[in-house]
This record gives structure tokens, sequence and C-alpha cells, in this order.
């Protein structure tokens, strides 16, 4: 028996080696946007960038969506369609922080010990999209498998004011913007199966009761030694606020740790005595990073010692590391007052036990490093401040890691749809999974320890060579630690096919992704070679046939002088008619009319010459011509809004 669940109250902020399907996984996404004029069917004007040749918000934010989807798709295997439904939403925030996205599995599922598939566990718990690739079918079908949600409100007053989404796929985000492409292959990786279903609250398994079953991804999680499910409810609440002990052991992720992670960054305090030792801390996701260069020296309390305020004492922190406590304002005003005061650096002291990345949009630039101590860190410090003098350093073992295995978020202060759910902000890089989106990710090209924990709870995880149709490119999908620079290969191929004008646009555009690709030496010279044999003359005609923008669908035939009534259509979607003119004919009259919304027009001539017209308000829009070219002419509508009740009249006189 294979069992479902539903699940219904929110969407969950997070996500043995399985049976090895054949084929990649196809991610489709929907676009629940359509017909509102905002999200993805955002028609604001946008100029390409970043490699996204988008021209509006919404045809670069799903760019980015249809980006991230073959990035995942490219080295997870399933049978099955993953159905993604995707939307922009206002979500949770306040002017100097909140949340970018949301997303999670729509079903869970549990195979019993009769019906158990190659790889997978009895009675456990598998996100939808995880138990469908196991299954090798859909076990939920003509339903969607993810729902995301990212938030519409960014840079609005209120809400992360000052920042704005970054929709190139290059990872160049100028200051102050946001990484869209990261922000969705995290939320997708939760959508995936990255997420724990136990309740926090109260320990236990979901859903409750009597139908309860512990969850494949719980089932790798360690306490102090301690398989989370052999733990209590009541221990299982504890241990999900025990900062810096609970982790993930799963084989794959624990094999490659090594290959993804490097010594764990601390501030290392030579003296006084007392505090002589190496602190962890966050880094700032704001001002540059901190380094053993910028962030050294004396420290110096600063006054007031929240450094909300103007500091008062300037002299004595001018040139030296100025420790100020955490809380009463935002981060990056403290940060911006000591600048002003001459420190060199910020050493923030945290108010409370729940671990934080100091973050915001600085009011103007901060360029000065920021680090964050713990709460017990600081007061040992402060405790110390006489010839208090340190710098930042490497410290010993792997960053992020016990010897249970790779730590998990789990701060001292319950946060629902963050805690459990990722990983722990320790992990140095940062990784894409951590609960708080970095500057320093590169998720392009780097998923870091994400498909290892995929391969761990079941997915089938395709490491080959990427293909171009039948041509094989030479550049691996996935190596251990979680390079994807093949699967950035044909995330790119696609993107640029399927929005060139021609072969030749597609065929120039690939071509300078390749060369950039061997510029900025992420392939060798080999590889660089055998992705160029797949670009030749013939397979980049293949290419292009297989993947560039469908042909315009057949137009709907006016006839002469007769209206065609009750026309309707989604805001940005266009419809195209078509008149057969003929030869001799004196004038031509192209024209909408009625009906509610708001329609545009553009005439194309028999030659392909398209004629724009200027937009009016409402559904009242006309061509005319004189003496007009026999053949047939088009006339494409397009919905400004969505609109219901058009009239269409083509109509020539001889």
């Amino acid at each position: 028996m294979i069992r479902r669940g539903l699940l219904y109250s929110a969407l969950l902020a997070a996500g043995l080696c399985g049976a090895m399907s054949a084929t990649a996984a196809e991610i489709k996404i929907v676009n629940q946007d359509v017909g509102t004029g905002q999200g993805f069917d955002d028609h604001t004007p946008a100029t390409p960038i970043g490699g996204n040749p988008g021209t509006t918000f919404g045809q670069q934010a799903f760019n980015v969506f249809l980006f991230a989807a073959e990035i995942h798709g490219a080295y997870l295997k399933s049978d099955v369609t993953i159905v993604n439904n995707a939307t922009f939403e206002p979500l949770e925030c306040d002017a100097t922080g909140g949340v970018l996205g949301s997303s999670g599995p729509l079903s869970v599922f549990t195979f019993d010990a009769a019906n158990l598939p190659a790889g997978a566990k009895a009675d456990t718990w598998y996100a939808g999209p995880t138990a469908d690739a196991l299954a090798g079918e859909d076990l939920d079908p003509g339903q969607a498998d993810i729902q995301s949600q990212f938030n519409g409100a960014l840079g609005s007053p209120g809400c992360i004011e000052g920042s704005k989404w970054y929709m190139g796929l290059d990872h160049q985000v100028p200051d102050g913007q946001i990484d869209f492409l990261n922000v969705v292959l995290h939320e997708m990786g939760h959508g995936l199966g990255f997420l724990g279903l136990t309740d926090l609250s109260t320990g236990e398994d979901f859903p409750g009761g009597a139908d309860s079953h512990p969850d494949i991804y719980g089932t790798f999680v360690k306490h102090n030694g301690t398989f989370w499910d052999d733990l209590t409810p009541a221990q299982r609440v504890s241990a999900a606020l025990d900062d810096g002990h609970l982790a993930f052991s799963g084989p794959t992720v624990v094999a490659e740790a090594p290959l993804a992670l490097s010594q764990p960054d601390v501030y290392r305090v030579s003296a006084p005595a007392a505090a002589a030792g190496d602190y962890e801390y966050a880094q700032a996701s704001f001002g540059p990073k901190a380094t053993s260069a910028n962030f050294s020296g004396s420290v110096a309390r600063a006054t007031p010692n929240d450094g909300c305020a103007a500091i008062t004492n300037a002299s004595d922190v001018a040139g030296k590391v100025a420790l100020i406590d955490r809380g009463t304002c935002d981060f990056t005003v403290k940060a911006l007052n000591a600048q002003a005061a001459g420190a060199s650096a910020v050493l923030l002291a945290n108010n409370q036990p729940a671990a934080v990345t100091p973050g915001g949009t600085p009011a103007s630039p901060v360029n000065i490093p920021v680090i964050l101590v713990s709460q017990a860190d600081g007061n040992t410090l402060k405790a110390n401040l006489a010839g208090l003098t340190g710098t930042v350093a490497k410290g010993t073992g792997l960053s992020g890691t016990n010897a249970d295995g790779v730590l998990i978020y789990a701060p001292a202060q319950l946060s629902p749809g963050s805690s459990f759910s990722h990983y722990d902000t320790r992990l140095t890089p940062n990784a894409i999974m951590e609960y708080a989106i970095n500057q320093d990710l590169r998720g392009e090209i780097d998923l870091d320890l994400t498909p290892a924990l995929f391969q761990d709870i079941g997915w089938g995880i395709d490491r080959g060579n990427q293909f171009l149709l039948q041509c094989d490119t030479g550049i691996p999908k996935l190596v251990p630690g979680g390079m994807v620079i093949g699967a950035n290969v044909i995330a790119n191929a696609k993107i640029i096919a399927g929005n060139a004008d021609d072969v030749g646009a597609y065929r120039a555009g690939v071509t300078a992704y390749a060369a950039q690709l061997a510029a900025d030496e992420l392939i060798t010279a080999d590889q660089a070679s055998s992705l160029n044999a797949c670009l030749t003359d013939a397979q980049t005609q293949a290419q292009y046939d297989e993947w560039g923008p469908p042909p315009a669908p057949p137009g709907i035939a006016l006839n002469n002088n007769q209206p065609l009534a009750n026309q309707k259509g989604a805001a940005g979607a266009s419809t195209v008619y078509t008149l057969a003119v003929p030869a001799g004919a004196k004038t031509l009259n192209l024209r909408t009319y009625g009906g509610s919304g708001d329609v545009s027009i553009s005439v194309t001539d028999p030659s392909g010459k398209v004629k724009d017209q200027p937009n009016r308000p409402g559904n009242s829009e006309m061509f005319t011509a004189g003496k007009p070219a026999a053949g047939t002419w088009t006339l494409t509508v397009k919905g400004v809004k969505a609109y219901s009740g058009v009239t269409v009249l083509g109509a020539y006189t001889q």
C-alpha cells in the first residue's frame, strides 16, 4: 500500500542511493501569475542582463525559473515529470528584512513493505517528487508536485527597502540586489525533498496521531550521536534548539563534506590570556568579507554600546575594531556609525542565544568588515577588554561539521520554517541550502552539498557527462562536492536557444558562452575542445530546431468586413489574425473595439514588415492603409490587461 499525505497548513520552508532511473528529471514550471499583470506576468520593460535575454520583468523571472529547473533536472534522475507551481506574492517582511521565498512539496508518500521500490525505506515519508522517482510512476496524477512563492513586494516601502531582484544568470549582482537564481534554486531544493516533517513544537512525526511515520530526511539526522528517530518527542523539541549539536549524517554528505567545505573562519584572540582562543562568527551579508588583512588589531568598546547613534568616543575606536552590542537598531546602522567614527572593522556581540546572520540594506556603502560572535563569546570578550587584540584566521577541522556529520540549523530560539530543514550557517563556504541567502553563493555553478543530500534521501544522481542532444560535451553534469558546470551548459544552451530569433543568433550566443566558460577557467582545455565540437553549424542547427522558440501559431482567418466578436485573452498573451487582401485593393482597415480590458495591436504586411501602432487606453485600436499590397496581412492583438468581449474587424475596399 502507498499512503499519501497532504501538506495543508503552510509551505514548508525546507526540503541510500535509490533506484536509478534512466532519464534526467524534467521539471515543468506552471506560471500561476497569468492574467494578473504581476510577478511572472509583469510586463514592465527590462533590459537583458547577465545572460538573461528577457525584455520584461516577468519574462526574466520566468527565464530564471526555467534555468534553475534545468540545473536541478540535469543531475537528478526521474521518469516522472515534476510539476512546480510558481507565483509572486507579498510575503512577510519589514523595512530591513523578511521572507524572500517559500516552497515545499504539495504531497508526501510512504511505501509499505509489500510495495517497496528499490532503495526506499518502508513506512517512511518521502516528498512527492522523490517518491515518484523511486516508484517510477506519478503517484498523484494530474496534481502539481511543488508549490513555490516569491516575495513580490521586495523593495517596496516597508519591505526590505532599497533592494530589488537581480535577474541575471551569472551572479554579477550589484550592491543592494538579491540574486533571484540562488533563491529559486534554494526553494526548488525544498520542494525536491530537502526538508524535515517533524512538528518541532511537539517533537511528533508527521502527521501526528496513529498514522504518523518518520520522514526520510529525519532518518539521517543525529543529535550528540543519537539518531533523530531514536529520540523521544520531548528530546527532539530540545535537540531542535541545541545549536551546534544537530547534524545530517548521510553517507554521501559526510563523504563529500571535505570537497565542499574549508576550515572554519574564526576570530582569534591573542591577548589578554583570559580571553585568548578561537571564536566562531557569522559574516555580515553586507560590506567586505572579513580577512586577516582587514580585520586585525586592538578592540575598543563603542559608546553608545549598541552603536545606534553617532559614536561619542570616536577617538577611542578610530583605527580599531569597534565592539558593539546587537539590538535596538538595524545592523547596517551600527556599521555606518562605526565607519563614520573611523573604526577599521565592527565586532558585534549577540544579545540573545539565537544565531543570526547580520543583514540589511545599508543606506550608504559599508566599506569595513562586520562580523558577529555569540552571546556567550561576546560576554567573554567584554569582560576582558583591557588589551583585547585579535584577528580573523582559519580554524581547525571542517567548518560546519561535528563528529556526527554536517551541521543543520538549530538556533536556540525555534524559527518555524527555518529550524531543522537547512544547513547551519557555520558552513564555509556558505551553502545554497542555508536558511539565509548569502551574496557569495554561486548556485549556477556550485550546489555544494545539496546533491549529496538528495542522493542520501533516495534520489538517483547522474554524474555522467552533459550531452547537447547526442553530442558529448565532455563536461560532467555534477562532480563530488557540488560543482554543476555541465548542468550550467545545458541550462544556458536552452535559454539562449529559446530566446534567439534564428539559428545564427543562437550559434553566436552559445559560442560566446562557451568561450567565457574557458576564459573563466571553469572548464579544462580538453573540455573546451569537446564543447566546441558540439557547436558546429550542423550541431547548432539541430539544437536550435529542438530548443528554439516554438513556431508561431497559425492566425485566425478574418473574412472581409465581417466582424469577429467576443474575443478574449490574458494580459501579455497575443492572438494572431490574418486577412487575405487581393490585388488592386484601394484601402485596408484592421481594427479592434468594444469589450473590457485593454489591448494593443501590431500589423505585419505581406513582405514581413512590422507596422507597430501607438497604443491607446482601452480596446479601440486601428490601422489603415491606402493601396495595400496584395497578400496576407497579419494583425496581432496583445493584452495590455486581461480583456474580453472585444470585436476584431478586417476590411478592404476594391
